[in-house]
């Protein structure tokens, strides 16, 4: 057959424009990227905390600029049990439906085995073997003909299986790969959870065209459980030490390596947070790994996908470069002369051939916007439009000569004062109810203790620790407690009497418990709370007993005492009687000793018409509200015995049918 050199140029032009993307090629156009998580991999989609998969997910993903899009799949519950293991159609289309979405919009896509728990648990068993092996012809069968930038990944996080198996499992299937794609790019990784650690540990296929992929939640402490906080010398240290090793990994057996997992929880603290964000998207881009930022719509949540809009950690994730600037802080200062608190914001340029400085301010977790255009080489911004009362948010972006964006990552600072206060300048009013998200200003340890710094949901007060979450009705209730956290409210007792309380409580749990405490030790509780069926299903309970309150403005306190958790709306407080009852706060006079080591001598207080009332009921209350004494009155005073007693406060209560009287007493050992 003969040629014209017209035609042999086209054939040499369609055969260079179809050569396979290499893995090395693939690293670098992959970049950064996102998972769909938590809407696949469920066993039936959606029924997470995560509605379907939505086409506009994948415009939202482009506009913001990331370049690729992980999409995990859990096949078992769609696929029989029995051979040929057939994969239900409907699924699979569903499946191509979403991989069509992102590979429309030019992103790279991952496809997966995800939660396939079935075959980790029972990797000896030949059956389950075949029956993946059977998932993945069916995949290929319907996939083989996609663009290049679709990558097969060939198992999630094997945890249950030994690095053998795992070996096994990468050699088997990607054999079955490679009878019909021999170029396909082929993901493996090491067993447990997939770590850098894992990945160092699997037998590395003899394939030109694989990835290895790792997953990182370092330390898990802080990005999983929130349980410590990030950002010291060694923590910087410990990261690079770790992705530096991989890259040297990489390097040494040259192997492209993604990390198709890493993030941190909301519950962190939200300077940790950001600072860390932007550590390991420096580090990752200084080592050339691509990655895929884990996103769940929950606890590591990214994208609103019911809104369509982006947290700030989108900037750092798209934007943050190793040129960026860095070592960003906020300190809140009272200068000599100043009328108010200054806000003073610090960081580090690591350009000299930038733009202006543009700053950027969010006030109590609004948007960010623009305060002011600095000098390139500017790294202090000064606020002195700060209030009590407010969080500030503030970040800074410059640019390159060549207009690459350079975004530095935000910190916050809260403008608290060291006097309490009521949240909307005026107290409480009771009778009446009380709104749980309408606590005291003061700040942790004054208005509020609470275990870590950040309000974990954010959507109201999000630079105080108190969580304060959507409670189903338009408005917040406090939720994600812990025992022996505590918030505190200024109110305004218009009548001093008997109060009955109820509250307004939402659980799926049960064994929720907390007090409501006033001063003097005054306190009821709601103990045992069981569950309502759900977040933001309220039900409404009443304590155990009643309040007695004196008039007139006071803090009472809401203490969480039991282990389960329950979101706590709303506090209700109804006058009962208001005849009999007067509370009084004893004079330190009455009880002698006091301190007291083994005998508390009590002298009977006088009733309005100056003679002694012996007539009522002494009751002795321990810290934690137990009754340890009780004995009737007689005479004008009364002798009680409390050698037995632990050291610690406590209370006296004398109760009559005129009136309360409270009184407060230490017992020395």
């Amino acid at each position: 057959m003969r040629f014209s050199l017209t035609t042999l140029l086209i054939l040499f032009l369609c055969t260079c424009g179809s050569a396979q993307v290499t893995p090395a090629e693939a690293l670098e156009g992959m970049g950064r990227g996102i998972n769909l998580g938590n809407t696949l991999e469920p066993p039936q989609e959606g029924g997470w905390n995560n509605g379907p998969a939505q086409e506009s997910y994948f415009d939202r993903y482009v506009e913001a600029g990331f370049t690729n899009v992980r999409i995990p799949v859990r096949w078992d519950e769609h696929t029989s049990r029995s051979a040929p293991y057939a994969i239900n159609e409907a699924w699979m289309d569903r499946v191509e439906q979403v991989v069509d979405w992102a590979l429309e919009r030019d992103l790279w896509v991952t496809l997966n085995g995800h939660h396939e728990d079935w075959l980790k648990n029972g990797y000896a068993n030949p059956n389950l073997r075949a029956r993946y092996d059977s998932i993945w012809v069916q995949i290929i069968d319907r996939f083989q003909d996609k663009d290049e930038k679709l990558l097969y990944e060939i198992i999630n996080e094997p945890n249950g299986m030994s690095v053998a198996q795992v070996d096994d499992l990468n050699a088997r299937i990607l054999g079955i790969i490679r009878e019909v794609e021999p170029t396909r790019i082929v993901i493996y990784g090491g067993n447990v959870y997939a770590n850098s650690a894992e990945l160092f540990a699997a037998a590395i296929p003899q394939d030109d065209y694989i990835m290895g992929y790792f997953h990182s939640y370092d330390p898990w402490p802080f990005a999983g459980q929130a349980q410590r906080g990030w950002g010291s010398v060694a923590d910087y240290e410990n990261m690079e030490r770790q992705l530096g090793g991989a890259a040297a990994w990489a390097d040494v057996n040259n192997v492209a390596v993604t990390i198709s997992e890493f993030g941190a929880i909301h519950e962190n603290d939200y300077n940790d947070r950001m600072r860390y964000y932007a550590a390991y998207v420096d580090a990752v881009q200084r080592h050339g790994f691509s990655w895929s930022v884990w996103d769940d719509g929950g606890m590591f949540g990214v994208l609103n996908r019911g809104a369509g809009t982006w947290p700030p950690e989108k900037d750092i994730l798209v934007h943050y470069y190793p040129d960026s600037p860095h070592r960003v802080d906020v300190q809140v200062e009272n200068e000599a002369g100043s009328t108010g608190p200054v806000a003073k914001v610090t960081w580090e340029n690591r350009r000299q051939d930038n733009d202006a400085i543009i700053m950027e301010r969010s006030v109590n977790g609004g948007p960010f916007e623009q305060v002011a255009t600095l000098a390139s080489d500017a790294e202090l911004y000064e606020d002195a439009t700060v209030e009590i009362g407010r969080s500030y948010a503030y970040r800074m972006y410059t640019h390159r000569p060549d207009g690459t964006l350079l975004h530095g990552y935000p910190q916050r600072a809260s403008i608290t004062s060291n006097v309490q206060l009521p949240f909307n300048g005026t107290p409480l009013a009771i009778p009446g109810t009380i709104d749980t998200k309408d606590y005291d200003l003061g700040g942790q340890g004054l208005a509020y203790n609470d275990q870590e710094d950040s309000n974990i949901p954010g959507g109201f007060r999000p630079a105080e620790g108190v969580d304060l979450e959507p409670n189903g009705k338009g408005g917040f209730h406090i939720g994600y407690v812990n025992q022996g956290e505590w918030v505190e409210y200024t109110v305004d007792v218009a009548t001093a009497g008997t109060y009955e309380v109820t509250a307004s409580v939402a659980s799926e749990q049960s064994g929720g418990a907390f007090t409501v405490g006033f001063p003097d030790d005054n306190s009821i509780s709601f103990p045992n709370i069981s569950a309502t069926g759900g977040w933001t299903t309220h039900t409404t309970i009443a304590s155990q007993g009643t309040l007695t309150l004196a008039a007139g403005e006071q803090v009472f306190r809401i203490s969480i005492t039991g282990a389960a958790p329950v979101n706590i709306d709303e506090l209700t407080f109804t006058l009962q009687s208001t005849s009999t009852t007067e509370v009084v706060a004893g004079h330190g006079t009455d009880l002698y000793p006091n301190p007291v080591g083994a005998e508390l001598r009590f002298t009977l207080p006088k009733g309005q018409g100056g003679q002694v009332d012996a007539s009522g009921t002494v009751s002795v209350y321990n810290a934690a509200g137990e009754r340890v004494r009780e004995v009737q009155a007689a005479g004008n005073t009364l002798d009680i015995d409390v050698a037995d007693l632990s050291a610690g406060s406590y209370v006296l209560r004398y109760v009559t049918d005129a009136r309360t009287t409270v009184y407060r007493f230490v017992k020395q050992k």
